[in-house]
């Protein structure tokens, strides 16, 4: 049983400056490089350019992945791709989901299409594709899948990644968090030509305003991926993106420390008996409610100034999505917390 958490306390805000604390967020909390607006105001005459630098940030997104350029193309960010891939093999094929899954993975299909084929998760919500299940899938499907995953942030294993490939038309992951440290499956291409891994900035570099990413696979599939992409990437993205990668050690060590806030987050949340943490290799964790409801226990952080998302999956009811943040935001949750945890029967 839960009380009424807003009558029985007084909250009080609990960061000096009053601030709300945003962990409800999927983009790296430090911010672009302070690159990206310098890039922009020097460059402002060819933003206007709707192909400035394009072939340059392929090239160097292919160095980065060691692949030859022509194994890569360039879009509007991680959602654009995904539709353009969907639209590019046919939104009539069986499309394959694996629930709890972002509203981007489960929307990239038109609605039109045929109607999807859920494949479940474990009770870690990692993606369990034994023999059995590979052999049962049907061979004309499509298969969307992100890793890490959001919410829950478990990554698609090597062994199920290839059992995907061999069975299915197929295969495109979503690795827009993978950034912030989960090992990429882009190997995976050079042996499946139906294999295309997408990445983004979006997320790891905090380039959630100038929407950038790309599809990584056999020319041929992104060859038609491009042949349908609806616009050219915008040009201001592409000078954002290409002044991350000229501050890209800044950018990591940013990332190392969402990564080390991460863990501390984690190790936080399982000292307290309110929630349970589950691991995850992106940028928040999934934390199922041990004690009271889901509901209260968000609404008592957001009473104390602090914001953290609830998954909309009917079968995440009792689990809050936690953002890693900076260290400060970080103590004021947990005091938060241990506040809300005296409340709770």
């Amino acid at each position: 049983m839960t009380r009424p958490l807003a009558r029985s306390t007084s909250p009080r805000p609990l960061m000096a400056d009053d601030r709300l604390i945003r962990l409800d967020g999927l983009a790296n909390p430090y911010g672009p490089s302070l690159a990206v607006g310098e890039a922009l105001a020097v460059d402002s005459g060819r933003a206007a350019s709707p192909n400035c630098r394009l072939a340059e940030l392929r090239h160097r997104v292919a160095t980065q992945l060691r692949v030859d350029p022509s194994w890569v193309v360039i879009g509007n960010g991680a959602d654009e791709l995904l539709r353009s891939i969907v639209a590019a093999f046919g939104v009539e094929t069986i499309r394959l989901v694996f629930p709890p899954a972002a509203p981007h993975e489960l929307l990239a299909f038109d609605p039109g299409g045929s109607h999807p084929i859920d494949i479940r998760r474990d009770l870690e919500f990692r993606p369990d594709i034994d023999l059995e299940t590979a052999a049962e899938l049907p061979a004309g499907a499509i298969a969307v899948i992100g890793s890490p995953s959001d919410p829950s942030g478990a990554v698609l294993p090597v062994v199920e990644a290839v059992r995907l490939c061999r069975a299915c038309h197929l295969v495109a992951i979503d690795e827009r968090h993978g950034g912030f440290g989960a090992r990429s499956l882009v190997p995976i291409v050079r042996e499946f030509d139906n294999a295309v891994v997408i990445q983004s900035l979006e997320t790891w570099a905090a380039l959630d305003a100038f929407p950038i990413g790309w599809a990584v696979g056999h020319p041929k599939a992104l060859a038609r991926i491009a042949a349908v992409a609806p616009r050219e990437p915008a040009a201001g993205s592409v000078l954002a993106a290409l002044a991350t990668f000229d501050d890209l050690a800044w950018v990591l060590a940013m990332v190392r420390r969402v990564r080390e806030e991460r863990s501390r987050l984690y190790r936080m949340l399982r000292k307290l008996n309110l929630v349970q943490p589950l691991p995850s290799w992106a940028n928040f964790l999934l934390a199922r409610v041990e004690r009271g409801d889901a509901v209260a226990i968000a609404a008592g952080l957001a009473e104390r100034g602090i914001i953290v998302a609830r998954p909309q999956a009917p079968e995440l009811s009792r689990f809050l999505r936690i953002s890693a943040g900076r260290s400060e935001e970080t103590d004021a949750l947990r005091r938060a917390l241990i506040e809300i945890a005296l409340l709770v029967d």
